[in-house]
């Protein structure tokens, strides 16, 4: 049976994929565009993961399989309630590897957004999307141990004393929960002071290591209650800082998030299986160390990279041993890399810093080349019968600006606050939400939402008093409009938007302007547009409902997918490799878009497409 293995990387951004290979430094990609198919593709309003994951995967647009918006609201429920959108009980169509399933193939998904958990047979693999700072699955988050001399300047971490201290990795949402305990301990040896740690109580096998500055230990394996079960967990330690020319010496260690060897599969017997095979599994590869200071951004990237290489691992092993014929694999990390450091490499930004962007590129450079490491391995283990695809969900673009559409709203009188300070809404005497993130303002109905003040007649003339209100502000620096296009839900099938979760007005950011519900939500000052700045620090994780948008110097989805800025483009990538593409010449090829990966796969196969897709079949 012929194979295909679609690997999703999100966040890759054409124009640097382009720019890589024309300098040489993307070989396997290079291949793809010579040998294969490739063009720039569009993705679904807003272009942002859980959204267009599912338009790949079903072929359907968001008003069809339902993923509307980075967060989920449904009708009849307060407005400012949401659910999680990668989950795949949100997921209203069919997707391809269970269409695929029910023609006959064994199918693998690999931390594929929209597959957990598992509606259909076949090998599901942790897979509710791309942790930046906690996973469904993991035992504990990433943490780090610091002493006090080094604990001012780093966010989160927990106390360390030294020269001798015992550290407990208790769950940390757990408080009847137990981990391992290990001893820290500043010793003296013949090249100077060293760090060395000892496994002291719940561990599988003793472990006794001596640390070394910016190197990872072997993976210990540690004894976790967790919720009442006893849990093994994987992790590893790393001594990201040390000063000893004190008397008091400091110490900054840094814990690997822990992943269990059970619970992250179905059947929970492969992801044993596997980590016996290829390792233990890491599946945060977000910013959550860098952020707080307790990694350098080398050691961000080795993280990222251990995940990516992690992943096409677990594939060829599932492919070498004939355990499926289509494996579905998305990895996070370019994503994750371009919304902390864009602003270094694009000069647009208010991030840029000439002197530093050198360090950056090569980051930058590092990681697309390790993208290009795992199409090569995938390579490797098809045949020339067999189908590959390497898609992206969605470009990065400069932030520039942020604007809270809820305090505009406020500010216009849609929105009634019943205190500044803390914000508390008066709901009763709201007309209209944005929300749950970007591109919806849902009108307080009456007859659908609990606490609706807008009768169906008044329904139409509160659209175009909201359209108005948006496309009317100004940007006073430079006399732009920010939100560039604002629409009723009634013209939303254009841009794929329709049904019952979506809003009753759809909102479109002008290129470098985010607004981004999440990112800069209601705040007690009630300003409407920031510019980004790097003064302007941020230190809330996402959704905690406090302002975090300068904590990402890219942005995308908040405007049209077709829109470019700076060194960016809000487009995707699409390559195909398969015979029938072996004589086609690079192209760009206008109007392909993501709904269009499904139908095309499903035709190469010669099966039929998802039940609910909507996309074409690429010629």
């Amino acid at each position: 049976m012929r194979k295909v293995v679609l690997l999703g990387l999100d966040g890759a951004v054409p124009t640097l994929v382009e720019e890589y290979v024309a300098q040489g430094l993307l070989p396997h990609f290079k291949q793809l565009m010579d040998d294969g198919y490739y063009t720039r593709a569009l993705s679904s309003f807003p272009g942002v993961t859980p959204i267009n994951w599912a338009c790949i995967s079903t072929g359907a647009y968001p008003g069809t399989h339902g993923i509307v918006d980075f967060e989920i609201h449904e009708p009849g429920e307060p407005l400012n309630a949401k659910h999680a959108a990668f989950s795949s009980n949100q997921l209203l169509a069919e997707t391809l590897w269970e269409s695929l399933g029910r023609q006959g193939y064994r199918t693998a998904t690999i931390n594929f957004p929209g597959s957990w958990p598992p509606r259909s047979p076949g090998i599901t693999i942790a897979g509710e999307g791309s942790p930046a700072s906690h996973s469904r699955f993991e035992l504990r988050a990433s943490s780090c141990f610091a002493t006090d001399g080094f604990r001012s300047t780093l966010r989160d971490a927990d106390p360390l004393q030294m020269p001798h201290d015992i550290i407990h990795l208790v769950p940390e949402w757990d408080a009847h929960g137990y981990g391992p305990t290990i001893a820290v301990m500043l010793e003296q040896s013949n090249a100077g002071p060293r760090i060395r740690i000892q496994s002291v109580d719940n561990v599988v096998e003793p472990f006794d290591h001596v640390c070394e500055i910016n190197h990872f230990s072997p993976w210990f394996q540690g004894k976790f209650l967790v919720q009442g079960s006893l849990r093994i967990g994987f992790f590893r330690v790393l001594l990201s800082a040390l000063h000893t020319d004190s008397t008091s010496p400091d110490v900054s260690l840094y814990i690997s998030q822990v992943m269990p060897t059970d619970g992250i599969s179905e059947p929970d017997a492969v992801g044993r299986e596997l980590i016996g095979a290829v390792g233990p599994m890491l599946e945060n590869s977000g910013g959550r160390g860098y952020e707080r200071g307790w990694v350098n951004d080398e050691i961000f990237l080795e993280e990222g990279i251990y995940k990516g290489q992690w992943l096409v691992k677990a594939a060829q092993y599932l492919v070498t041993h004939n355990r499926a014929e289509a494996i579905f694999i998305k990895w996070h990390f370019l994503d994750h890399l371009e919304h902390l450091f864009w602003g270094q490499i694009d000069p647009l930004s208010p991030w840029y810093e000439p002197d530093r962007a050198p360090h950056f590129e090569s980051l930058f450079q590092a990681a697309y080349r390790a993208a290009d490491a795992m199409v090569g391995s995938i390579l490797n283990v098809l045949g020339p019968e067999d189908i590959l695809v390497v898609v992206s969900d969605h470009g990065h673009i400069a932030h520039l600006k942020a604007v809270s559409i809820n305090n505009l709203l406020v500010q216009e009188g849609f929105i009634t606050l019943k205190s500044r300070d803390p914000v508390e809404v008066d709901w009763d005497h709201t007309i209209a939400y944005a929300g749950p993130c970007l591109g919806h303002i849902h009108i307080n109905l009456k007859g659908r939402d609990p606490q609706g003040v807008v009768t169906p007649q008044e329904y139409e003339m509160v659209q175009q008093r909201l359209i108005q209100t948006l496309t009317a502000l100004t940007d006073p620096e430079t006399a732009q409009h920010p939100v560039q296009l604002a629409i009723p839900i009634e013209d939303g099938v254009g841009f794929g938007q329709w049904g019952p979760r979506a809003g009753d007005v759809l909102y479109f950011m002008e290129a470098g302007y985010t607004g981004d519900i999440n990112w800069f939500p209601l705040t007690t000052d009630g300003t409407v547009l920031l510019p980004m700045t790097r003064s302007l620090v941020a230190t809330a994780d996402y959704g905690e409902g406090q302002f975090i948008a300068s904590k990402f110097q890219s942005a995308h989805g908040c405007g049209l997918p077709s829109r470019k800025l700076g060194r960016g483009t809000e487009e995707a990538i699409l390559c195909l490799r398969a015979k029938e593409f072996h004589s086609h010449p690079l192209t760009y090829q206008r109007g392909v878009r993501l709904v269009d990966v499904a139908p095309t796969v499903s035709s190469l196969l010669g099966v039929l497409p998802p039940s609910n897709a909507e996309g074409r079949i690429l010629k």
